[in-house]
């Protein structure tokens, strides 16, 4: 798929937070995350900014795995939106998970830089 220079930076950004997710490292999460962030995780708990931050930092949620695939971007004018699917395995604190999951990420570009401004997580169903 050819992809406009929007969509690659934003590409670019969503691979940087997924690595930083993996790591614990919250520095790429304050750089790209906007501070109006708002997510929806699977199960359907609606979160900001912060508490994406804390969960992943350090001492937060540990990913054994996260992959993403089928990755696709869109862009409109100064908005990008990325999705695809992603299989991640981890624990928070003494709680075991794994999930397949469907996810949309929505960037805008703002003061001269992409931000992550909105997220959704969907379960995949299983049979």
């Amino acid at each position: 798929m050819k992809y406009s220079e929007n969509e690659k930076q934003v590409l670019e950004i969503f691979e940087k937070l997924r690595l930083a997710m993996l790591k614990n490292d919250p520095a790429p999460l304050k750089e790209h995350v906007a501070e109006d962030y708002t997510g929806c995780d699977a199960g359907g708990r609606v979160h900001d900014r912060e508490l994406m931050i804390s969960a992943y930092g350090p001492g937060g949620v540990k990913l054994e795995q996260f992959d993403a695939s089928d990755i696709t971007a869109k862009s409109w004018d100064n908005t990008v939106i990325i999705s695809g699917n992603t299989k991640i395995r981890g624990s928070w604190e003494e709680h075991q998970f794994e999930h397949s999951s469907r996810f949309m990420d929505v960037y805008a570009f703002r003061n001269s830089e992409w931000k992550l401004i909105a997220s959704q997580i969907t379960d995949h169903v299983k049979d």
